[in-house]
């Protein structure tokens, strides 16, 4: 019974987003992931790489002076640290290659928390994600900017099911009085041996919440992905391929797991 209420309101959340949303919101690309089940344990670190790259993207700016992600390179360092209590926070620090200048774009701050988690014998895992970020202008309209990420999912045999409900708002002006931005992140994948997984991952709509879908501003991709957890360094690696017209046509994606001391 608490799992088919929690995915029922879940489902409804991602379904009001789809059904209610407008114009795209420029934001960094620093992070393209669909966050899962992985958790630090108390006093455990980690350090994560981002990396993505867009040799065909969109070029028409969302507002002036914008960054497009058009032939950039951005590279974001994570690092990440469990609290216990089912919490981990992390920080990363982004930069952006534009103009062929690697420039700084930004820190953020995250705070995890996952209280439903199969190997604690739930029947799937949940919980949210909250960040905070502080972003030059060229980046994005707004400076400071909150994130609420939803969190579930479910291992199947050799599945893994996962997906994120995503609800983004502006904390400083332009934007700070518009209503909050929905996206969703969505991973199917299956493990081919003990250490190598395949699969998909799609994210979709980064739109305003309750207003009227305008679809070319839809902002969909979908990525052929694998995924690596062994030695020496795990990592996730994929190519998406923009599925709406104001999408990014190819982006590349890699996030590397550095091991620590």
């Amino acid at each position: 019974m608490k799992y088919r209420v929690l995915l029922t309101f879940f489902c409804c959340i991602a379904l009001a987003g789809l059904f209610h949303s407008n114009a795209a919101h420029a934001y960094l690309q620093d992070e393209i992931q669909v966050y899962d089940d992985e958790i630090n344990a108390k006093g455990e670190y980690s350090l994560e790489l981002h990396l993505n790259t867009t040799p065909r993207g969109n070029q028409q700016q969302g507002y002036p002076g914008e960054v497009v992600n058009n032939n950039n390179t951005r590279v974001t360092p994570e690092l990440a640290y469990g609290l216990g209590h089912d919490l981990e926070a992390g920080f990363y620090l982004s930069y952006s290659n534009n103009n062929n200048s690697f420039n700084y774009a930004g820190v953020k701050a995250r705070l995890k928390w996952l209280p439903y988690q199969e190997e604690k014998g739930d029947p799937f895992f949940a919980g949210v994600n909250v960040e905070v970020s502080d972003t030059p202008y060229p980046y994005e309209p707004s400076r400071y900017n909150g994130e609420l990420r939803f969190i579930i999912g479910k291992h199947i045999d050799e599945w893994l099911l996962a997906f994120n409900p995503i609800f983004d708002q502006a904390l400083s002006q332009p934007l700070v009085h518009q209503g909050p931005v929905f996206a969703t992140a969505t991973r199917v994948s299956r493990n081919v041996s003990q250490e190598w997984a395949l699969g998909g991952e799609l994210y979709t709509n980064v739109n305003q919440v309750s207003q009227p879908i305008v679809y070319p501003n839809m902002n969909n991709v979908a990525y052929a992905m694998v995924y690596y957890d062994g030695k020496p360094i795990a990592f996730q690696a994929g190519i998406g391929k923009g599925i709406s017209h104001n999408a990014d046509q190819t982006t590349l994606k890699a996030i590397l797991s550095i091991p620590l001391p």
